[in-house]
């Protein structure tokens, strides 16, 4: 058969080995001469003196540059570099043509595309993990295992390597797809988010069948005849709480899929990240199969300090350090907030949080305990922010957080919040793609998010507040904070009610005893609101008093199926309440602010309208009919 040769691309790309020390300096030098804060592409281009786009492909190693420009990149930041920073890349003829000569029936791809879902994992502080790169390697490209599951525990950084690994094998496949499962969409969504994605490589038609058992064999087509990598992290989120490796309702079709892609040829890869083992995998997988699990561990000593050193200086005997690693079990998320409060409140002496650590005194014995201790030191307007990216469940942007914040002293003093929250380690930034880079579509403003662990934990603090306020008639985050946005995205509002509703109304059970005790309290906060407001008859006036009381009283009383005949929201300010499934007859709104809320339709351009006699009611007639 003739080799089919990729077209002669010149210039060199950064090996994994000039990745790592490349990125190394640029994380130091950003955080002593930037305040963390990362530099900018233009910050980048004047400390470099190369142009946006070149700058670009050297951040991407994916498009090849000449070898002056990596050595422009790396003595910006007091770098030499040396023969085993950069090579060819693969797509270049030569490699291809030795490729091809290996693996006849296979070409390399000149470049494969890569769709990260709604950003790239930041992978700019990632340390150790030699050994696991290698294995993942072994199995996805040398053994071709068709699923890959990474198992670890919450902050353990199975999605940091997973992104690492992706950036080191990329050119190796066509095409590949990352999407999170953090907001448990169902399968039919997530093959009309992937398949376009496929069906676009292999040069198809994108319109995708009706039906999941269509879109199925449309997948495992698209996997047998393009060399595909696809991602699925955070897959825990589809498990059952109370069963392992079982599915929640609705989501068992997940299981099929994996099934069907462990067991079926094809020369494609699916790689899963999650804190359990669904059911498929356990009698497919084997040393000698197709299936196979890497269970993550923390960190060994050696990465655990480089981590913090990442951070800035700090000072410690080898001894000091290898006990302070060890005694959290080199969780990455872990010592990376430990990190920040060795900072913040010893000056960076590992001595001296050690000390604390052997008197008891700030024993962090899991996860949960080292987010408690610092949630308890976040000033009024992080625990603000931190229980808003909770809400919302999404990266949002500065501005987009400023929409949900109603205290306006509060909005001048949000970019700060952010920033502490940024170096607490407890939010994290989202990375442009690199599509997005090389288009120029990056965003103007950053994106923040909560990492999977502190997004469970920051939920369930929240429903505990909201429990106790609600019992005790004493809203304070009640005012403050939405429990379900009726704008949001329709699996966002659903995740909201499931996770935030859902569990409030359980602990209120076990508080209250019933559900007509949960009405009479909601009513009593109602009554509460209305008294200091009688007076009011201007809805301008009102504006002055927004609060988010009132809409999630109605939310809860929503989620309660309570008949709201005859219930008085009047003179109050109604703000997310999510109206479209409920009968408002006899629900008086009279002065009520319903900015933002929603309901069942939209009135068209009106023809006529009509009192009744007593002038009680008010009718009207769309062009709809």
């Amino acid at each position: 058969m003739p080799v089919q040769k990729n077209r002669r691309l010149r210039g060199v790309i950064l090996t994994a080995q000039g990745w790592d020390r490349f990125q190394t300096a640029k994380v130091q030098a950003e955080f002593s001469e930037n305040g963390g804060d990362r530099f900018t592409l233009e910050e980048l281009g004047e400390r470099m003196n190369l142009s946006l786009s070149t700058i670009v492909k050297v951040l991407g190693c994916t498009e090849p540059v000449d070898k002056q420009s990596l050595q422009w990149a790396f003595r910006a930041f007091n770098l030499e570099l040396s023969k085993s920073d950069y090579a060819r890349p693969k797509s270049a003829l030569d490699e291809s043509e030795e490729h091809s000569a290996a693996h006849p029936s296979q070409v390399v791809p000149e470049q494969s595309q890569l769709d990260w879902g709604g950003g790239a994992i930041d992978t700019a502080l990632f340390c150790g993990r030699t050994e696991e790169l290698g294995q993942l390697k072994r199995w996805v490209l040398a053994e071709q295992c068709r699923l890959v599951l990474l198992l670890g525990i919450g902050g353990i950084g199975k999605s940091t390597l997973t992104a690492k690994f992706v950036q080191q094998i990329q050119p190796e496949f066509e095409v590949v797809v990352w999407r999170s499962l953090q907001n448990a969409p169902p399968l039919n969504e997530w093959l009309e988010s992937v398949l376009p994605v496929l069906l676009r490589e292999r040069g198809e038609d994108i319109a995708l069948p009706n039906s999941l058992n269509g879109k199925l064999l449309k997948l495992m087509e698209s996997l047998r005849t393009c060399r595909c990598l696809l991602i699925l992290d955070n897959v825990e989120t589809i498990l059952s709480a109370g069963q392992p490796g079982q599915y929640r309702g609705g989501y068992e079709d997940y299981g099929r899929l994996f099934k069907e892609i462990g067991e079926t040829s094809h020369q494609s890869c699916l790689l899963l990240t999650s804190r359990e083992k669904p059911r498929e995998i356990v009698p497919l997988e084997g040393a000698e199969r197709s299936v196979r699990t890497l269970r993550l561990k923390g960190l060994n000593p050696e990465a655990g300090q480089e981590l913090f050193r990442y951070r800035g200086t700090f000072a410690g005997t080898q001894l000091e350090w290898e006990t302070l690693v060890t005694h959290y079990s080199g969780n990455p998320l872990a010592l990376k907030m430990v990190a920040a409060a060795t900072q913040e409140l010893f000056n960076g002496r590992i001595a001296e949080i050690l000390s604390y650590v052997q008197q008891g005194l700030a024993v962090f014995d899991d996860i949960r305990d080292l987010l408690q201790r610092q949630f308890d030191r976040l000033s009024e307007i992080e625990q603000e922010m931190f229980f808003w990216l909770a809400i919302n469940r999404e990266p949002l942007s500065l501005s987009e957080l400023g929409g949900d914040v109603i205290t306006t002293a509060f909005k001048r003093r949000l970019p700060d919040a952010i920033q502490s929250l940024l170096r607490r380690s407890l939010i994290e930034k989202v990375e442009p793609t690199l599509i997005e880079r090389e288009e120029g579509l990056e965003r103007e403003e950053g994106r923040f998010f909560l990492q999977p662990v502190v997004l469970g934990y920051a939920t369930e603090q929240f429903v505990q507040f909201i429990s106790n306020e609600i019992a005790t008639q004493t809203p304070i985050r009640l005012r403050t904070h939405a429990l379900m946005k009726a704008q949001a995205k329709d699996y966002v509002r659903v995740m909201q009610q499931r996770l935030i509703l859902e569990p409030i109304v359980e602990q209120l059970l076990l508080q209250l005893g019933s559900t007509q005790a949960i009405e009479q309290q909601l009513k009593a906060m109602l009554e509460k609101q209305q008294r200091p407001l009688q007076h009011l008859r201007s809805s301008t006036t009102q504006l002055n008093q927004l609060n988010y009381v009132a809409g999630n009283l109605l939310n809860l009383l929503i989620h309660l199926q309570t008949n709201l005949q005859g219930w008085d929201f009047s003179n109050l300010t109604v703000l997310q309440a999510d109206l479209r499934q409920v009968n408002l007859s006899r629900v008086n709104f009279c002065n009520a602010h319903l900015a933002t809320s929603v309901f069942a339709e939209n009135l068209k351009s009106l023809v006529s309208l009509a009192f009744s006699s007593d002038g009680g009611l008010l009718a009207t007639g769309d062009v709809d009919g």
